[in-house]
């Protein structure tokens, strides 16, 4: 599948630029799909606070609540747009849409043999370096990684739309237009290869940790808030095939296995059943499966030597 000529760098009329992204966002709310302004790449890297720091130039919401303000009502998309001419489009998917989100050429030869098919039946958008694949919703939630250079924006995530203004100066741009008919369902082979699988302790197997101690329900409450922080974690920003950010997820998967480790200190988490989840969850963000485990090792051990006693403890030491 190649690049579309018009997916070029940005020459738009400055007037037709902002009258093209407040028709867009009306339209995209009038099928009910809900919009929020998003800041856009500049030369300082983004309009945001973090300039040329930010790890996500233009793909990050202008408001305070982020998806929780998105919305479908045209006064309020025209008051954000009149704030905010230039900004990008961004939409809240698992409501009505969900997007296969594919960062390279391999992972969409790769999606699109699993599929089996020369282009997928819907709504086709180019990005900057990749492509997104509309679907109507399915109920599944967003997962990173599901395959390397593959992710899935479901429930409580955000895509940017076109025809937003991407960091290498092109374009998001429909190479497979959004007409007036229905969305296509998520084929069996995507919801099969995205819905998570269910963990042991979601099945009603034991857990090791439990009879350590009364802390069986925190501790895992513990490892699944870390679990979500890698998941939800920065990926590396490329720019003309260069890449410019590092991303979090490596800060992320240290930083968990930190204060994993300062809990299991304290007693209630073994590094049996915490390490694997962790290293799960970080090869399912892209990081190597051998840097991984060094990383949660090394995070692990500096938190045991600086425990932390949980909140529900010390209420229980102050009766």
């Amino acid at each position: 599948m190649t690049r579309p000529r018009h997916c070029g760098r940005a020459t738009a009329d400055d007037g037709e630029r902002r009258a093209r992204l407040l028709s867009a966002a009306l339209g995209y709310a009038a099928t009910g799909i809900a919009v929020m302004p998003l800041h856009t790449p500049s030369p300082g890297g983004c309009t945001c606070a973090a300039g040329r720091r930010c790890s996500s130039p233009g793909k990050h919401p202008r408001l305070p609540h982020g998806l929780h303000e998105a919305s479908t009502d045209p006064a309020q998309i025209r008051r954000w747009w009149a704030r905010w001419p230039h900004a990008n489009i961004g939409l809240a998917t698992g409501g009505v849409l969900d997007v296969c989100d594919i960062d390279t050429p391999e992972a969409l030869r790769r999606v699109l043999d699993l599929l089996d098919v020369v282009k997928p039946p819907g709504p086709l958008v180019r990005t900057g370096h990749g492509w997104h694949l509309w679907y109507a919703s399915s109920g599944l939630p967003s997962r990173i990684g599901v395959l390397p250079g593959m992710d899935w924006r479901g429930k409580g995530g955000l895509v940017v739309a076109p025809p937003s203004l991407h960091a290498t100066g092109d374009w998001y741009t429909f190479t497979q237009p959004l007409t007036g008919t229905p969305l296509p369902p998520v084929p069996d082979v995507l919801c099969r290869l995205v819905t998570p699988p269910a963990s042991p302790l979601a099945q009603g197997e034991p857990s090791v940790e439990e009879p350590v101690s009364d802390l069986g329900r925190y501790g895992q409450a513990a490892l699944t808030g870390e679990i979500n922080r890698i998941h939800a974690a920065p990926r590396p920003f490329y720019s003309g095939g260069q890449r410019v950010s590092g991303g979090g997820r490596n800060d992320a998967l240290v930083k968990a296995a930190f204060r994993l480790g300062q809990l299991a200190a304290a007693g209630g988490l073994d590094e049996h059943v915490v390490w694997p989840q962790l290293a799960a969850a970080a090869t399912s963000v892209g990081l190597p499966t051998a840097e991984a485990r060094r990383t949660i090792a090394s995070g692990w051990r500096a938190g045991v030597r600086h425990p932390r006693i949980p909140v529900r403890r010390v209420h229980r030491l102050r009766r």
